[in-house]
């Protein structure tokens, strides 16, 4: 079996990378600043993208979550697919469309401490080394922010 063509569009994210940002004050926990370490990895023949998180403990941020992404292809939906799982036991399940310029935007739900809720994360391109994200949840109000991080490439695999 041949790996989809399409996942190229997710080499991108190859790589280790440094990110800054910050999970705002939710129904789910306390604002609070992050700085994680991210590392990107082609698997299994390139079928999968596997985006692994890691924040760094500090003063602000004693008990740092850490979290895998798994990005796929669908070939008869035409569209990506991703899991997560992080260390708090949440989960998530996601689909795409893909880049749209330099947006790429996963939605679904995320389940967390028995409850289910809709989950959007926006990956924007920046630069040839660096983009934004936004994790974003709808609890019955519309959009708001989970947590958004600045992120620049330390290197590439």
């Amino acid at each position: 079996m041949q790996t989809p063509a399409r996942m190229n569009e997710l080499a991108f994210f190859v790589g280790t990378w440094h990110a800054e940002g910050r999970f705002h004050e939710t129904p789910f926990g306390a604002a609070k600043p992050i700085e994680m370490t991210l590392t990107g990895s082609s698997e299994d023949r390139g079928f999968w993208t596997v985006l692994r998180t890691e924040e760094a403990a500090t003063e602000d941020n004693p008990d740092p979550l850490t979290a895998r992404y798994i990005w796929g292809y669908d070939d008869a939906a035409d569209e990506f697919v991703a899991d997560w799982y992080d260390s708090n036991g949440g989960r998530a399940s996601q689909r795409s469309a893909g880049w749209d310029g330099d947006e790429l935007v996963f939605l679904g739900t995320i389940t967390m401490g028995g409850h289910t809720v809709p989950l959007r994360d926006t990956f924007t391109r920046t630069g040839p080394d660096s983009y934004h994200h936004l994790g974003e949840t709808d609890l019955g109000g519309g959009w708001i922010p989970v947590d958004d991080e600045a992120v620049t490439r330390a290197d590439r695999r």
